[in-house]
C-alpha cells in the first residue's frame, strides 16, 4: 500500500486545494455572475457531455484495467499495441454518438423542454465537449496503469478551476457574455486533455502503432474484449444514470432555475467522492493484477483497507460541509434562494458514502468470471431509482430526487457485496464497520445538538473546527485505518516520502 498511500496523499493535497478554488467559483462567483438558470445550464452540459462521454467510450474506463496486465511487456516500452487501441476503439463509439445526436439530439434534449429548460440550444457544445471528455478519461486511466494519477489529478482538479476561475471573472467584468463563457471551456477542456497526452507519452515511449500478430496469437483476449465491452457499456447505464438521471428529474419538476439550485447543492455534496477519484485510479490497475494472478489475500488486504481509507476520508469532508452548510449559504450572493437545496447535500452525501463504501467489491467484479452480473446491478438500480423518484419526488421535490440518487447507490452496494462474497467468499464486513457507523451517528447528533455562535465565523473556525477534531480523534483512537495512523505519524515525525 505505500505507493498507493503516497500518490493518494499528493493527490488528495491537489484536490483540497481544488476544493478552495472551486467553493470561489461555484458558491461565491457563479451566483454573483449569472442567474440561477444559466447556472443550471452550464451544470446541465458538462454532466450530460460526461454522461455521453461514458457510453462513448465502450467501457475503456473499467477494460482497460482488466486487459492491461494481458498486453503488458516487461521487455518492451510499446505494451504490443496496446496504445493503438485504447485510442482507436472510442471513435466507434464517438461516430454511433454524433450519428445519434445529430439525428436525435434537438428531440432528445427537448424531453426536457416541459422544464423549461433551453439545453437544445448548445448542442454544438456538447457534441465536441463529449469527444473531448471520452479522451481525457482514457489518458488518465492509461496514466493510472503506470501508477501516476498525480499531475493529471492536478490538471483536472486544479487547471480547470482555475480556468474557470478566470471565465466567471472575464464574465463578471463583461468582457466575455455568458454564451462565450461556454464556449472559452469547451477549449479549457481541450488544453486539460493536450497537457494529459504529453504527460503519458512523458511516463512511457508508447507507439500508436497496432501489433496485430499479438492479437491473432491471443485469440481469448480478444474474444474476452469484445464480451467484457459489450456486457460492461450495459452494466455502466446503471451507475452512468444512478449519477445523472436527478438532473432530469430536476430540469423537468422546476426547469433551469430549480435546476440550477439544485446543481449547486449536488457541486458541494459531491465534493465527498473526491477520495474515490483519488485512490480508485491507482488501486484498480492492482486488484486487476491480483485477480490475473489468484493472489486472493492479498486482494482481500488491499480492498479492505481501500474501502476503509475511501469512506473515512470521504466522512472527514461530508462533515466538513454539513457543519458548515448555513455558514456557506450565508457566504453565497442569493444564498437563500440556493439554501432550498440544503438536505440534498446531506442526502447525496450519504449516498456518495455509499458508493465509496462499496465501488472497490465492484471493481473486483468488473475484473472477474462473473462480470455479466453488470447488467442485473445495472438494471436493478434503475429500478430502485425511478421507483424512489416516483414516491418521493412529489412530496420532497428535490429532496426527493436527491433520495433516489441515494437508493441507487445502495442497490449496487448490496449486490456489490453480496455477488462477491457468493464467488470468491471474499468478505469485508468487520468490527471497525460498528466503530465508523458509531463515529458517524455521534458526530451528526453532535452537531444538532451542538448550539451556534452568531457570529459565522466562530462557527467555521471554533464550532467546526472543534467537532471535526472530535472526529479525527476518534478515528486515530480508535485505530480504525492502520495505513491513517501510520500514515499521520510519519507526517508528524517528517519522515513520511513524499518522492
Amino acid at each position: 500500500m505505500g505507493l498507493i498511500i503516497r500518490q493518494s496523499i499528493k493527490a488528495s493535497l491537489s484536490n483540497y486545494a481544488g476544493l478552495i478554488i472551486g467553493y470561489i467559483n461555484i458558491l461565491i462567483l457563479m451566483p454573483k455572475v449569472f442567474q440561477p438558470s444559466e447556472v443550471g445550464i452550464s451544470r446541465f452540459i458538462i454532466d450530460i457531455s460526461s454522461v455521453l462521454a461514458g457510453f462513448a467510450s465502450l467501457g475503456l474506463a473499467y477494460s482497460m484495467s482488466r486487459f492491461f496486465p494481458k498486453f503488458r511487456d516487461k521487455h518492451s516500452p510499446y505494451h504490443n499495441g496496446f496504445t493503438f487501441w485504447v485510442y482507436c476503439i472510442p471513435i466507434i463509439g464517438l461516430f454511433l454518438l454524433a450519428t445519434v445526436l445529430l439525428i436525435c439530439g434537438p428531440s432528445l434534449l427537448n424531453l426536457l423542454k416541459d422544464g423549461g429548460s433551453n439545453t437544445v440550444n448548445y448542442l454544438h457544445i456538447i457534441i465536441p465537449l463529449s469527444i473531448i471528455m471520452v479522451y481525457t478519461l482514457v489518458t488518465e486511466q492509461y496514466c493510472a496503469q503506470f501508477g501516476r494519477i498525480v499531475v493529471v489529478n492536478i490538471v483536472r482538479e486544479n487547471g480547470l478551476r482555475l480556468i474557470n476561475l478566470i471565465l466567471i471573472i472575464l464574465a463578471w467584468n463583461n468582457i466575455i457574455n455568458f454564451n462565450e463563457f461556454i464556449v472559452w471551456l469547451l477549449v479549457s477542456y481541450s488544453v486539460v486533455l493536450a497537457i494529459d497526452v504529453v504527460y503519458l507519452f512523458s511516463l512511457n515511449p508508447l507507439s500508436l502503432i497496432p501489433d496485430f500478430n499479438f492479437i491473432k496469437e491471443n485469440k481469448t483476449v480478444r474474444n474476452d474484449f469484445f464480451g467484457f465491452t459489450g456486457v460492461i457499456l450495459f452494466g455502466s447505464i446503471g451507475p452512468l444514470i444512478v449519477t445523472r438521471s436527478d438532473y432530469f428529474s430536476v430540469s423537468m419538476l422546476g426547469g433551469d432555475t430549480l435546476l440550477g439550485i439544485y446543481s449547486t447543492a449536488m457541486s458541494i455534496a459531491i465534493m465527498v467522492e473526491l477520495p474515490k477519484r483519488v485512490i480508485l485510479p491507482i488501486i484498480q490497475p492492482v486488484i486487476s493484477r491480483l485477480i490475473h494472478e489468484q493472489k486472493w489475500g492479498e486482494l482481500k488486504e488491499i480492498v479492505g483497507k481501500g474501502n476503509i481509507n475511501q469512506v473515512l476520508l470521504g466522512m472527514f469532508i461530508l462533515f466538513g460541509l454539513w457543519f458548515n452548510v448555513d455558514s456557506i449559504f450565508a457566504l453565497m450572493p442569493n444564498g437563500e434562494v440556493y439554501k432550498e437545496g440544503k438536505l440534498v447535500i446531506l442526502i447525496v452525501g450519504i449516498g456518495k458514502l455509499i458508493e465509496l463504501f462499496s465501488i472497490l467489491p465492484g471493481v473486483v467484479i468488473n475484473n472477474s468470471h462473473f462480470y455479466r452480473w453488470n447488467i442485473v446491478i445495472a438494471f436493478t438500480a434503475l429500478f430502485t431509482i425511478f421507483l424512489t423518484y416516483h414516491f418521493a419526488v412529489p412530496i420532497w421535490a428535490i429532496n426527493g430526487t436527491a433520495l433516489g440518487v441515494a437508493m441507487g447507490y445502495m442497490a449496487v452496494a448490496f449486490f456489490n457485496y453480496s455477488l462477491v462474497y457468493t464467488y470468491y467468499k471474499l468478505n469485508w464486513l468487520s468490527f471497525d464497520w460498528i466503530k465508523i457507523s458509531f463515529v458517524f451517528v455521534a458526530l451528526l447528533l453532535a452537531n444538532y445538538f451542538l448550539p451556534h455562535f452568531s457570529n459565522i465565523w466562530l462557527n467555521i473556525f471554533v464550532r467546526s473546527g472543534g467537532l471535526l477534531a472530535t472526529f479525527a480523534v476518534l478515528v486515530f483512537g480508535l485505530r480504525i485505518s492502520k495505513d491513517l495512523n501510520t500514515t499521520a505519524h510519519q507526517l508528524l515525525k517528517g519522515t513520511f516520502r513524499w518522492f
